[in-house]
């Protein structure tokens, strides 16, 4: 039963968030742009949540995700230093490197198993 919470309460929490940003509304202030490109990321990124979590996925289809999730924190990354946004800039910095060093570490993993093989 334990198992079960801890392996679908983050889909829950990620779920209650969304609707609750529905319901208070995004402020005027923020560029329409931006909410789109983290649209984007945040969909990215729970879709490669769930293809791991409930799928099995080969090492391409997890790679492929990875570099396209990277490649939209890219974009972000960009878009932020456009707009001067600061917080997007750091958000967006801290992701590209945490995530191309995920990438980095699942390309090693699949090298050092091809070698055992």
């Amino acid at each position: 039963m334990v198992n079960f919470f801890n392996k679908y309460s983050k889909y829950i929490v990620l779920l209650i968030f969304i609707f609750e940003i529905i319901y208070i509304g995004i402020p005027d202030y923020v560029n329409p742009v931006f909410i789109y490109e983290y649209l984007i990321f945040f969909g990215l990124s729970y879709l490669f949540a769930i293809i791991q979590d409930f799928f099995n996925p080969s090492a391409k289809t997890d790679i492929l995700l990875r570099v396209v999730i990277i490649m939209s924190s890219l974009v972000i990354l960009i878009t932020s230093i456009y707009y001067k946004a600061t917080f997007s800039l750091i958000f967006s910095m801290i992701m590209f490197s945490a995530i191309s060093f995920t990438l980095y570490l699942a390309i090693k993993q699949n090298k050092m198993n091809k070698q055992q093989d």
